[in-house]
């Protein structure tokens, strides 16, 4: 039996994602369960083969790691940690994966049957083309908040001259062609989290 979790989900994202793995032919059963995300974290949590995570607010997105490494010191086992997020931004090293919503219906399909049926290989080149570095995920959150590519460069002690690698790295991952795009990408996916 495959047992899954779905962490502070929405329950748009419940339905859907119950109704993609009813299509997904597996040998083993599937059960879901719509948890919290303190009641993840409780010592006496039932245990999950798989912890999909819904980040619901920016500010938790920053704390992603810590949750997912608290998450998995009480879990203690093979689990695969996935975040599931509008926000293509969250980044985060201790995640299994990160897939993100906007991903075309055959691609989230074909990620998930390659989970359960426990072909990691086949799905690591298929993400890595979505998948922001942790420094272009840094750049595109400080300049969310309208900051200046010096002020960046303080903050984060990145040159200048890599800052604008990660920048047009990060905007061709996304398929923008300007600033202009990429603040308006910016405004409506930090602005419209779910």
């Amino acid at each position: 039996m495959m047992r899954i979790a779905l962490i502070d989900s929405c329950t748009f994202t419940y339905v859907g994602l119950k109704n993609l793995f009813s299509l997904i032919r597996t040998t083993a059963g599937i059960t879901f369960n719509q948890i919290s995300a303190e009641a993840a974290l409780d010592k006496n949590a039932e245990i999950f083969d798989i912890y999909v995570i819904e980040p619901g607010e920016v500010s938790f997105e920053f704390n992603i790691d810590k949750y997912i490494y608290n998450l998995k010191s009480i879990i203690q086992q093979e689990s695969k940690v996935i975040i599931f997020s509008d926000n293509i931004i969250v980044n985060s090293k201790l995640a299994d994966f990160c897939l993100c919503k906007g991903n075309s219906f055959s691609k989230v399909f074909f990620f998930f049957d390659s989970l359960l049926k426990k072909e990691y290989e086949s799905i690591r080149p298929f993400l890595e083309d979505y998948l922001l570095s942790k420094n272009e995920a840094i750049l595109l959150r400080c300049l969310s908040k309208n900051q200046r590519m010096k002020s960046v460069e303080k903050i984060t002690s990145i040159p200048i001259s890599n800052l604008y690698y990660y920048k047009y790295s990060a905007m061709r991952k996304l398929g923008l062609k300007s600033t202009k795009e990429l603040f308006r990408y910016l405004n409506r996916v930090l602005n419209h989290s779910v």
